[in-house]
């Protein structure tokens, strides 16, 4: 009787275990795969059930009919084409368990070409949890629309491998109307107009959220008015009706022929744009003006990679036709890394719609070329109507004559952009990543404090440095799990609020150090003088990323932390002593070696006020300072004596812009004789280079100049800097 006993026991957990799973697994064991097939001999019913390939729907009818669930797929066949409707998508999935409308079977992506004005391919009103994939649409007004008219809070919307074309102004009503525009796919918002206040549209911490987690990824848009839209369900243009789409990824998107844009982006928060391409774009006429791409009231949103390629303007305007269109009424939007060419206006614009131009910008290492060939408005590599942020190591490759920047544009921190002077067959390459940066962290230990994230502008803490000249090459900002959006970090000297250096990081890639820090390079390094105040900030978003309150304590390489510090667009505000600080940031540092070393030279052009010492006192700048030979007579040479031996392998050397150092060697004294640490440099024409050589030891270094500047003939230094590495 035990043993029949026992037995039974197992049967019954057994039998558990299964009940269990398939309960578990309800979901899915309850989904259901609806097939449609209009080809001849498919044998469709739209009165069948749909769900066998052996007796599939024929049309949309019963697909616009049905409310799906989770799990569900609608599959349509390959090779197959329908004409006359639009697919209309009703019920909601989740990211896990989405609702699926692809194709089956082999041959070419399914055809959905409504055909008639003011058509939508595929429509999802108020629902979310569908992906999309596999299909071509064409022939609409539009060729997806997602539309959450007072619909809040929907998740998940995923379209992949798709192919898009002529959703123009054939099957359009009103192509020339505010919020009419032909796109590939569009995102229509509305809202209640009390929602946010008025007099708050960039940050707008009042507005709803439609939509989180948007992607479109791998689609081709061709002959499109524009690749994509965001705006409202109805005619004309009122921000205060708009919603959020939070969360948007885009990543390999391609339009060849733009007729108004190439992708129009408005109302997002939180984006992250990689890889797109917008080539021929502007043949429509578009009195809202044409450009590549277009971000309006949104934040938070990184374009990464790329390129948009010939920009046109309609004859009908005079103005736009522009490559990268900050437009306005914005805050945090990023380019990075696109390669854009042949514009007829500027090939960057930061313009000021409603008065409000974007702050917080970063257009940082971009190529531009050959823009201004036919100017309206703007004709300059960058045109700026205001606005704040930071524009480094950008190529700007001028084949016209025109300016690099243009407007007004005294809220931007510049460094190391280029300026080539090219010919109109120039063919521009996509820039190449920048480097990570290097050095030893500034913060060393930190216990952290409450997590918040509630305030706007810039929060971080005051430090003073100790004895030493450092270099500092990098910033960071602590990474917290969920962070997901980029980062202004900003590097002041305290007694005047001069901004030193700035750069962006990008929370959502990268891995943090053992502290948890993520790293952006300067796009030019920073000399920190001993015994002087700096203040160490990133740039923070009320309702974004979170990061910590004052009440942490942080530890410092070098030098004394002197107390937490904010600015929330009002003046600079201390908060709490010692060792305290928000955020935290960090920065990454390299001692200078070259300071408090003894500086001689050949000959000093003393009567001008140029002397030896001014080499190596810390002041990097590539303006009239630092050291000249008395004679235009060469050789001559300006040298730094260590006091003992060092080992090095970099070398920081700066010059004077306009009056740069032709030739020259850079030497290093290893107790008997000169040795070349480098091969000799000829033909110089940079008022920085930086010397990277296999590490090498000795108790001085020489720069020893055998051609003056091209004005004078003089030889000039203004500036050695010597690192370890």
């Amino acid at each position: 009787m035990k043993r029949i006993s026992r037995l039974a026991a197992w049967i019954i957990g057994v039998v558990g275990v299964i009940a269990f799973g398939l309960a578990a697994h309800a979901d899915q064991a309850d989904a259901a795969v609806y097939y449609v097939n209009n080809q001849s001999g498919a044998g469709c019913s739209n009165a069948s059930a749909g769900t066998s390939t052996t007796a599939p729907w024929c049309d949309f009818t019963p697909v616009n009919a049905r409310t799906f669930a989770a799990g569900d797929q609608v599959l349509l066949r390959s090779g197959a084409t329908w004409t006359g409707q639009t697919l209309t998508l009703k019920g909601s999935g989740t990211a896990a368990n989405p609702i699926v409308l692809s194709a089956y079977g082999t041959g070419a992506k399914p055809i959905i070409a409504p055909g008639t004005t003011d058509a939508v391919a595929v429509l999802i009103d108020g629902y979310a949890g569908w992906k999309i994939t596999g299909l071509e649409l064409k022939n609409a007004w539009e060729g997806i629309r997602l539309q959450y008219d007072h619909a809040y809070n929907r998740d998940y919307i995923w379209i992949e491998n798709m192919t898009i074309r002529d959703m123009t102004a054939a099957y359009n009503s009103a192509p020339a109307t505010y919020n009419h525009t032909s796109a590939g796919i569009s995102v229509k918002t509305m809202a209640d107009a009390v929602s946010p206040a008025y007099t708050d549209k960039v940050n707008a911490p009042g507005r709803l959220t439609a939509l989180t987690n948007l992607t479109i990824k791998n689609v081709a848009f061709y002959n499109c008015d524009t690749a994509t839209w965001f705006g409202a369900p109805v005619s004309g243009f009122n921000p205060n009706e708009h919603l959020w789409t939070k969360r948007v990824v885009m990543d390999n998107l391609t339009i060849d022929g733009g007729g108004m844009w190439g992708f129009n982006v408005l109302f997002v928060d939180g984006g992250t744009l990689t890889n797109l391409t917008a080539k021929n774009i502007g043949a429509v006429s578009n009195p809202f003006g044409s450009a590549g791409m277009v971000i309006a009231y949104s934040k938070n949103v990184e374009v990464i990679g790329g390129e948009i390629a010939n920009v046109a303007r309609h004859p009908d305007q005079n103005y736009d036709g522009v490559g990268f269109d900050f437009e306005g009424v914005g805050k945090n939007v990023s380019l990075r890394g696109m390669n854009i060419h042949d514009t007829a206006g500027a090939g960057i614009f930061h313009f000021n719609n409603s008065s409000l131009p974007d702050v917080d910008s970063v257009i940082e290492n971009n190529v531009v070329s050959h823009y201004g060939t036919n100017p309206g408005n703007s004709s300059e590599g960058i045109q700026f109507a205001g606005g704040s942020g930071i524009v480094t190591n950008n190529v700007f490759n001028n084949s016209r004559g025109r300016s690099t920047y243009g407007g007004t544009y005294g809220g931007f921190f510049f460094a190391a952009n280029t300026v080539n002077t090219v010919p109109t067959t120039y063919v521009p390459t996509a820039p190449s990543a920048l480097p990570s940066p290097a050095g030893t962290g500034l913060v060393t230990s930190q216990t952290l404090g409450t997590l918040r994230n509630d305030s706007n502008g810039e929060v971080g803490f005051k430090f003073t440095t100790g004895a030493s000249v450092v270099s500092v090459n990098g910033l960071g900002r602590r990474f917290t799990a969920g962070n997901v959006k980029s980062h202004t970090l900003k590097l002041y000297r305290d007694s005047d609020k001069a901004m030193l250096g700035a750069c962006s990081v990008r929370t959502s890639a990268g891995t943090p150090d053992s502290l948890g820090y993520q790293y952006c390079k300067l796009a030019e390094s920073v000399s920190l003088l001993p015994g002087t105040a700096y203040l160490l900030v990133t740039t923070e978003d009320n309702g974004g990323d979170q990061w910590y309150s004052d009440n942490t304590t942080i530890t410092l390489g070098f030098g004394t932390a002197g107390g937490s510090v904010y600015n929330n667009g009002s003046g600079w505000n201390t908060g709490i002593s010692g060792n305290r600080a928000y955020g935290p940031a960090t920065l990454l540092y390299q001692v200078n070696l070259a300071y408090g070393g003894t500086a001689s030279a050949s000959s000093t052009d003393t009567a001008n006020g140029y002397a030896a010492a001014k080499v190596n006192d810390g002041t990097a700048s590539t303006d009239f300072n630092g050291w000249a030979s008395a004679s235009s007579v060469m050789p001559q040479w300006v040298q730094i004596d260590f006091g003992a031996n060092r080992t090095f392998g970099r070398v920081e050397l700066f010059t004077t812009s306009g009056y740069e150092l032709r030739s020259y060697q850079l030497q290093v004294w290893n107790g008997s004789s000169w040795v070349d640490c480098v091969p000799a440099v000829t033909g110089n024409a940079q008022a920085h280079r930086t010397h990277i050589f296999t590490p090498v030891t000795g108790s001085k270094i020489r720069v020893y100049a055998t051609l003056g500047d091209a004005a004078s003939s003089y030889a000039r230094v203004n500036e050695i800097q010597v690192f370890s590495s």
